[in-house]
């Protein structure tokens, strides 16, 4: 297959994401910021204000971060492991594409996929917070999906539940740091290689709320993500996807 059909055919790849994943993605995010906000929002009238000395600033910030990593978790459920538990990689591959320009172009795909809901909810929550800066917030969200999602598509190719093990890597990642990171022994060392999710906080608050983040915590993120997405390019040449 020529890569000009290949290309094309990402065209196909944003419809399903925006069908299958994107609309749950905008209508989960505008719900949770209407049931967080619009009711202070009313209860304060006039007061509410929504710059960055508002006392719900914190909480905007808090609020957007996690519903950049909630779709994060959705946009890479099943993104490599469905196609091999349903069988579709015998039609996908009947002609010849390499795996790996496919999954890549996948993951490519739904980063946009991703990026152009969070523009979508970034441009309601700034209608309550006037402060709330689009551009911070796509950068944020950029960099999640990279550190974040490398993680979910290693796990992808790798198991045959996914988004469950993504779950459990995220959430006890972050458990166990805080549990045995301020510990000067052994397992302070060993949760050392876990995925840096303790520094998700301060990245989020100085990268969507400033514009500027340290760039050790950055870097970390950015590199952790892109490693393990090698691996699971790596495991595409090597493994079979017939389970």
């Amino acid at each position: 297959m020529k890569r000009g059909r290949l290309g094309k055919y990402s065209l196909w790849l944003f419809r399903d994401f925006a069908l299958e994943r994107g609309i749950g993605i905008v209508i989960i995010g505008a719900l949770w910021g209407y049931v967080m906000f619009e009711p202070m929002r009313r209860a304060m009238g006039p007061q509410w204000t929504g710059d960055a000395s508002s006392p719900f600033w914190v909480i905007a910030l808090q609020v957007s971060s996690a519903i950049v990593s909630l779709s994060v978790l959705i946009a890479m459920n099943g993104i490599v492991s469905s196609d091999r538990k349903n069988g579709y990689y015998r039609f996908i591959f009947a002609k010849p594409i390499d795996p790996i320009v496919y999954y890549a172009e996948v993951f490519a795909v739904y980063m946009v996929g991703v990026l152009a809901a969070m523009l979508i909810l970034s441009g309601l929550l700034r209608l309550l917070f006037p402060a709330f800066s689009i551009l911070n917030f796509l950068l944020y969200a950029s960099l999640i999906y990279i550190a974040m999602g490398g993680i979910g598509f290693f796990l992808s190719v790798a198991t045959r539940f996914d988004w469950l093990s993504l779950a459990g890597v995220w959430l006890g990642s972050r458990i166990l740091r805080g549990v045995y990171g301020p510990k000067n022994d052994w397992r302070s060392k060993l949760v050392e290689v876990l995925p840096p999710v303790h520094r998700l906080d301060d990245v989020a608050n100085s990268l969507i709320g400033k514009g500027t983040a340290p760039t050790s915590d950055v870097l970390w993120l950015l590199g952790y993500g892109l490693l393990f997405f090698a691996l699971g390019l790596a495991f595409l040449r090597y493994r079979s996807l017939a389970d």
